[in-house]
């Protein structure tokens, strides 16, 4: 049995693009990782889509009913707007995963494997430690005052299961979520995290609000977390590169198709405006590759 997995939780709404994710994670992982999605919520089709993801080397399994009895006692009224309870997952994977699974690779569902995760995979991690990489606020702070954090994002991490810290963030969150500073599942692991936490290059987790500072060549994964979502159009700093693997996935099958949410005409419009704005900007600033965005794609990291 494989001891490693790429693993995604996902609600019926992210569905989609999560799929687009993990088929991509399995055309860049190695064989001997397991790919897998879990849902969190009961789906249409869960037979159908199952058996067209396994034909791609794609596991789908139910976990609704594992995660609400790991998940279901917590307070439904500190998840406000698009924040699902779900988003917690990822602490409570060591009960919901088979046991053999021992180095345990997260990923959000709003991510795009854009290179070769084998570095990712062959990097072991210790047991009571974890990967992850810096938050783009932390690379905001960075770039604006050039003081470095280690305050990391929670949507790509790849933690050991003996000692992950899942169950100490939960159990803060679930005593005082107001530590965690509105930021949920990752305002509680950054608070708890402590020594465990080992910093990786953010080409395995790079937020997309600085894809115009960077060259796309120097990355693993694309991250891209806050609104607006490359499956809803092309929209600035990502090209229609981004945006097409969602148009080609809906054309693959109806099964993908059905699963897609899109967008309000206000809200595509809103969106289309200040992405010309802000592309605009930034022609006329004519910037390139930001050096200090660079320099933290290299360095002494695990990975």
């Amino acid at each position: 049995m494989n001891n490693q997995c790429v693993v995604y939780v996902t609600d019926v709404e992210y569905s989609f693009p999560t799929i687009l994710s993990a088929l991509q994670a399995r055309k860049s992982a190695s064989p001997a990782t397991d790919v897998c999605v879990l849902m969190s919520e009961r789906l249409d089709n869960f037979n159908e889509l199952k058996a067209l993801l396994a034909a791609s080397g794609v596991e789908l399994a139910d976990a609704a009913d594992a995660l609400q009895d790991s998940l279901g006692k917590l307070d439904s009224s500190h998840f406000q707007g698009r924040i699902s309870v779900s988003t917690m997952a990822k602490l409570v994977l060591c009960e919901i995963l088979p046991a053999h699974y021992s180095q345990i690779i997260y990923l959000d569902g709003d991510t795009q494997i854009v290179s070769d995760l084998g570095k990712l995979e062959n990097a072991t991690v210790p047991e009571g430690r974890f990967f992850a990489a810096r938050d783009y606020t932390a690379i905001q702070d960075f770039l604006n005052t050039g003081k470095d954090n280690h305050y990391f994002n929670a949507g790509v991490l790849k933690f050991h299961r003996n000692g992950w810290i899942g169950q100490e963030a939960l159990a803060l969150f679930a005593k005082n979520p107001e530590a965690c500073e509105g930021k949920h599942d990752q305002g509680a692991l950054n608070y708890v995290c402590g020594s465990s936490l080992i910093l990786v290059s953010n080409r395995w987790n790079f937020p997309k609000q600085f894809l115009h500072l960077v060259n796309m060549s120097s990355l693993a994964i694309v991250h891209y977390m806050a609104h607006p979502k490359p499956w809803h159009g092309t929209f600035f700093p990502w090209t229609d590169r981004e945006s097409q693997v969602y148009a080609d996935l809906r054309k693959a099958h109806p099964i993908y198709s059905a699963l897609y949410r899109g967008i309000s005409l206000d809200r595509k419009m809103l969106y289309k405006y200040r992405s010309m704005r802000a592309r605009l900007e930034h022609a006329i600033e004519r910037n390139g590759p930001h050096p200090r965005v660079q320099s933290l794609l290299v360095g002494d990291y695990a990975v």
